[in-house]
């Protein structure tokens, strides 16, 4: 038998190849940031591809949740359509190169630059000094800590905005690209917050905080809304968003739109992550990594300190997949918490906006506000109306964490599988040598290593340990069923609801506008625009496939769920299976792979309406573990230039 040191190794390299990007190099060991190894989820890596969303997934091994006979034609409607993706798009994503980072923008740009000319001479006048003074000061600091600096004095939101502008002019702007459009009126609004707090007028908990905003979530003008596709390019929403209106209310400084994966990532199944037409390609700050998902500027923009806290979106991993590589707090609320209103869709009934942060503090206060009301014309409002107004910071509490029982799923069968393609047999390892496969494995598959449930036991919490081999298979990357209509459906209705006259009434018209000069305007090409909008398939056919998919998630989810009797579920990428129940989910980072530096991170996910406890148990894991992953900017921007020739 072989050395059980050889057989991890070997067990960490099969699953780099099976599933995730190949850019950086294979690690075999985790290191501690201080106190934590690295662990993190995800589905099994036999069965998927690089972790972007969308994500295409092959379908054997698999079994369909039984249905009860009313349902049983709904959930076939799904598969068909699901398998209809898988055939069509697989393929083609296997004839995609394999990525190097940072990447390089294509030779081509249409790329919008970023004007400082609003806040040019107020730059001029902010001294090295100064922004050393406040980076010292606010070093490591929630939202509520920098609320106090305010209030004492020590801070202003007008020096807190020039620090973050600042530092956008510096290592944002042609390197790291997480910032497609800045607020002209950015800095006069923090002078005007200034002037109420002294007045005595507190808005609400973001008083004076900068926040940044996915470009596809609308703003009314000066700021345009465009998903980064360059057919929306001079598109200026005539209102806020639902979630912008609430910000606003919460004293929020919108200080402007972060890049994204065009279209939320579904441009071109080669198209990588974090580049848009408008925005140029996003970058890592922690290094040569991807960055994963949609809401990649978001996250990016958080971790390389670019503004306190950020608001992304997610369909089915845009949002938690970059808060992992970029080595933040993501969360997905319950479909229904947070507002769709006036936000660009992909797939609308899995589409949701969440907050990003760098602890889980910031996410709480920042999804308070987000939630602070509902909105009585989002349809999945009503199901998330008894958590509107929540307080979540109430649920930074250990004592709320410690009522809970955590499931963890470890992935024996991933490990097994995997094994098997050697021709090793992991059921007949020793117990001991099985843990040290799974744990070595857990960074590249995202599964919780023993450090992480040891962490989460030293708090107090129950944790069960639920084995995959124990669960029944589960049908990955469902939500592919349903995003080519529901794409295609969304942007009409989307656009059909603007004041005319609107950029575009149809994808195709976007798809014309593109093709026009399709090498600057989409280099990386647009088949999957240009396949959704051609879809034929009816709205009787996409309403049956989405009840299907719900059906499936829904027994899925409690299957697990009621397995060993749990709360919440550490189940990795694969909580995208639950997406069509609408369920939330949030990403704790919880330090680097070894050799390579990628920031990881743990998953955890529950029913919907969980929120309140994946806040408790992913603050509890925080606090245990003490990880806050700070990348070295000017290391990472010296490599961005060397690929950029900057």
């Amino acid at each position: 038998m072989m050395k059980h040191s050889t057989l991890v190794l070997l067990v960490v390299v099969l699953l780099a190849a099976c599933g995730r990007p190949a850019a950086t190099p294979t690690p075999t060991t985790v290191t501690q940031e201080p106190a934590a190894a690295a662990a993190a989820t995800q589905g099994p890596a036999a069965t998927t591809t690089a972790a972007q969303e969308p994500t295409v997934m092959q379908a054997s091994n698999t079994a369909i949740p039984e249905p009860g006979a009313e349902s049983e034609a709904d959930i076939q409607a799904t598969v068909a359509l699901y398998q209809e993706y898988q055939a069509l798009f697989g393929p083609m994503l296997a004839t995609c190169p394999t990525p190097s980072f940072p990447r390089p923008d294509p030779p081509t740009s249409v790329k919008r630059p970023l004007d400082f000319g609003p806040f040019s001479t107020a730059l001029l006048n902010f001294s090295p000094e100064q922004a050393a003074q406040i980076d010292a000061a606010i070093d490591g600091k929630t939202v509520p800590e920098i609320q106090a600096l305010m209030a004492g004095g020590q801070l202003s939101a007008e020096q807190l905005t020039l620090y973050y502008l600042a530092r956008i002019q510096r290592y944002d702007e042609g390197r790291l690209n997480t910032v497609i459009e800045l607020n002209p009126e950015a800095l006069t609004i923090a002078q005007d917050l200034d002037a109420e707090r002294a007045a005595g007028k507190i808005h609400g908990p973001l008083h004076g905080i900068p926040v940044l905003l996915k470009d596809n979530i609308a703003t009314a003008g000066p700021m345009h809304t465009t998903a980064g596709n360059y057919a929306l390019k001079d598109w200026q929403a005539d209102r806020d968003a639902f979630l912008v209106a609430r910000l606003r209310d919460a004293g929020a400084i919108i200080l402007g739109k972060n890049n994204l994966s065009e279209w939320a990532n579904y441009t071109d199944p080669c198209m990588p992550s974090g580049f848009s037409a408008l925005g140029g390609q996003t970058r890592n700050p922690h290094g040569p990594y991807d960055t994963l998902g949609s809401s990649s500027g978001s996250a990016a923009s958080v971790a390389a300190e670019l503004t306190t806290v950020s608001v992304g979106s997610e369909t089915a991993g845009s949002l938690l997949q970059p808060a992992r590589i970029n080595g933040v707090v993501g969360m997905r609320p319950s479909k229904g918490l947070v507002s769709g209103d006036y936000i660009i869709p992909l797939e609308p009934t899995l589409d949701t906006a969440g907050p990003m942060g760098r602890s889980v503090t910031d996410v709480a206060v920042l999804l308070t506000a987000l939630a602070a009301s509902s909105d009585s014309s989002d349809p999945s409002a009503a199901s998330a109306e008894a958590l509107a107004g929540t307080d979540f910071t109430q649920y930074l509490s250990l004592d709320e964490a410690r009522k809970l029982r955590v499931g963890v799923v470890q992935f024996d069968s991933t490990i097994s599988t995997t094994l098997q393609r050697v021709g090793q047999d992991f059921a007949a390892l020793p117990a001991e040598a099985q843990q040290e496969a799974m744990d070595l494995g857990g960074p590249l598959v995202q599964a919780a290593t023993q450090q992480v449930i040891a962490a989460l036991e030293k708090q107090g919490i129950e944790v069960v340990i639920i084995k995959e081999s124990e669960l029944p298979p589960s049908l990955p990357g469902i939500h592919s069923a349903l995003i080519r209509y529901g794409f295609h459906d969304g942007i009409s209705r989307f656009f059909s609801g603007v004041p005319q006259p609107a950029p575009i009434s149809s994808l195709a018209d976007a798809v014309a506008i593109v093709n026009e000069d399709a090498a600057a305007r989409a280099p990386y090409g647009q088949r999957h625009v240009e396949d959704a909008a051609a879809i034929a398939i009816t709205a009787e056919q996409y309403a049956a496939a989405v009840r299907g998919a719900r059906e499936i998630a829904d027994q899925s989810l409690a299957a697990v769920m009621t397995a060993k009797g749990v709360d919440v579920l550490m189940y990795g990428t694969f909580y995208t299976v639950f997406g069509p129940a609408g369920v939330p989910a949030i990403s704790i980072p919880v330090g680097r792979v070894a050799q390579s530096g990628e920031p990881t991170a743990v998953y955890i996910t529950g029913p919907q309406l969980a929120d309140t406890k994946l806040i408790a148990v992913g603050y509890a894991l925080e606090q245990a573990l003490g990880v806050q992953l700070t990348p070295d900017l000017e290391a990472t921007v010296r490599q961005i230039d060397a690929v950029t020739g900057r």
